[in-house]
């Protein structure tokens, strides 16, 4: 653990270990959040109540940057709001498989990722448009191990999403 000395000579902690001493998660905190987020999140899905379902999880202040280009910061309500107007009015599952979950104890971030199913709806019965689209999420967490936060990776251009939401949309504006 001591690699380096200090300006007086004597052996001095290298920096991991400083900070491994400040550990503001454990690996095991930050995958019992991934489950919990992850399973509560997909569970906003059914009903397009993300506010009820994330209540807790959220920071009071939060920001978040996704591959759909949606970007900004505020209260728990102004993200939610948003996704209530966008993904989950479109989305009525969520499923993600093959969940791999990394926690950066020195950072307080959680990282999930694995291979999503989403069914593309619009909110409309006669609809069913399932798209397979590998995810990421990467968490930042404050003290309470709230998102403060969130940063998402997908792919926006894929064939097969994009196919999805053009059909549903053309029938939600007709």
């Amino acid at each position: 653990p001591y690699t380096r000395l200090d300006s007086e000579g004597d052996a001095a902690p290298h920096h991991s270990t400083v900070k491994a001493l400040c550990m503001a998660i454990t690996a095991a905190s930050g995958k019992a959040f991934a489950e919990k987020f992850m399973t509560q999140f997909a569970a906003g899905f059914k009903e397009n109540n993300h506010a009820t379902t994330l209540a807790g999880l959220l920071a009071e202040k939060i920001s978040w940057d996704w591959s759909d280009d949606s970007k900004g910061d505020g209260t728990p309500d102004d993200l939610t709001g948003m996704f209530s107007k966008s993904w989950g009015a479109m989305v009525d599952s969520f499923n993600l498989l093959a969940k791999q979950v990394v926690v950066d104890t020195t950072h307080s971030k959680v990282l999930v990722t694995g291979q999503l199913i989403i069914n593309i709806t619009g909110g409309l019965a006669d609809e069913t448009n399932l798209v397979h689209n590998d995810i990421c999420f990467i968490f930042t967490l404050n003290d309470k191990e709230q998102v403060t936060h969130w940063e998402g990776y997908w792919d926006q251009a894929d064939e097969g999403m994009t196919a999805a939401l053009g059909k549903v949309m053309a029938k939600l504006k007709a």
